[in-house]
């Protein structure tokens, strides 16, 4: 019997706002850009929802470990559609600053009010050491992306625009490698250093499988559709946000790195939240922490060898501010994540982090 029980939630009357704010979007915002980003903010909230606890079902059999991934890709494709509609319009700026907001905004934001919240309930949240030691290297690798190639553009030691080219596909196709090379370490390790919950067990009863599979039919299913629901929606969503933002004369790296993405990281927030609560941090840390390393790691250099091959040449090439947001982002995050537990007062520690980037990038010109 397929399961679809993910839909079991009081927020699903609320659906009906996902067809209105997309009718309300293709109609054109007219005067009010403000309604169609209200309105498709409220249609992401149930989308959420269910998103969560299919992604809760599927690691009930996956293990967190798979569960956390599949959540971090899936609510990656909110910043992909965003970042990639950005390229192909030519607008590389705006592609980074998404690229950087949703690492921002899951490591800081996202991760400190499921630290903050499920640290109020459980007191400890304790996670694998190894993946934390894993999270340690990959976010260094995050950062030194981030920094090496913005400070030798800014120091003017290429020689031509050629030259910015070829060095991002290069750097892009060592960091795919990088990435890829990092599930196989994560995923092809003794089965005794890791925990129970990482990898599904290792002798499966044909009967128990053909259940486990008919079990995971549903959630999948649900998932599925509910990804590409939030896809749409967070496109309505975020040109509803950009009118509005215009309208107010907010800055572009404001707008870029704290607005837009915290509907784009709606999924990963309710995944990490109830994770959290349920003292399941493997899965919250996968979530977030995945999500982010996914986009400097694995998004960013895939959209470069995109914009290659279509004529849209993208470099990796930050800005001095949004270089700043992803030192302090990950070092605050790599200070409370050492020893292998979360509590209350880390996750307040992370929010007061983002309140001071959010504040600072506000007056920016």
């Amino acid at each position: 019997m397929i399961n679809f029980s993910a839909l079991r939630t009081p927020l699903l009357p609320l659906l009906v706002f996902v067809p209105l704010g997309l009718v309300l979007s293709h109609q054109g915002q007219g005067d009010n850009p403000l309604i169609v980003f209200l309105v498709n903010g409220i249609a992401i909230v149930p989308i959420a929802q269910i998103i969560s606890q299919s992604v809760e079902q599927i690691a009930e059999h996956l293990g967190d470990s798979w569960g956390g991934i599949l959540n971090a890709t899936l609510g990656n494709l909110v910043e992909l559609v965003i970042a990639f509609s950005a390229l192909t319009s030519g607008l590389y700026e705006i592609v980074l600053d998404s690229m950087v907001g949703g690492l921002v905004t899951n490591l800081l934001l996202v991760l400190g009010l499921a630290a903050l919240f499920g640290g109020l309930k459980n007191q400890t949240l304790p996670f694998k050491a190894k993946t934390a030691l894993l999270n340690s290297k990959l976010l260094l690798a995050v950062v030194l992306v981030s920094f090496v190639p913005g400070m030798l553009d800014h120091l003017n030691q290429f020689d031509s625009k050629q030259s910015h080219e070829q060095y991002s596909i290069i750097l892009s196709v060592a960091l795919l490698v990088f990435y890829a090379l990092s599930f196989v370490f994560q995923f092809s390790i003794p089965k005794d250093v890791v925990s129970n919950d990482s990898l599904p067990n290792d002798i499966v009863e044909p009967d128990q499988s053909k259940n486990r599979n008919a079990l995971l039919i549903g959630p999948l299913l649900i998932l599925s559709v509910s990804t590409l629901a939030l896809v749409f929606s967070s496109e309505a969503l975020v040109e509803g946000l950009t009118a509005t933002a215009q309208k107010f004369n907010l800055s572009n790296f404001f707008t870029g790195v704290f607005l837009l993405p915290i509907f784009g990281s709606a999924a990963e927030f309710v995944v990490s939240l109830r994770a959290a609560q349920r003292n399941r941090m493997d899965l919250a840390i996968a979530s977030t922490i995945g999500s982010s390393v996914q986009i400097i790691l694995f998004i960013l250099p895939a959209l470069v060898l995109v914009g290659a091959y279509i004529g849209k040449p993208l470099g990796i090439f930050f800005s001095p501010q949004a270089m700043v947001a992803v030192l302090v982002a990950v070092f605050s995050v790599e200070w409370v994540c050492t020893d292998g537990k979360l509590d209350w007062f880390e996750g307040s520690f992370l929010l007061m982090v983002y309140l001071l980037l959010l504040v600072s990038s506000f007056y920016l010109l």
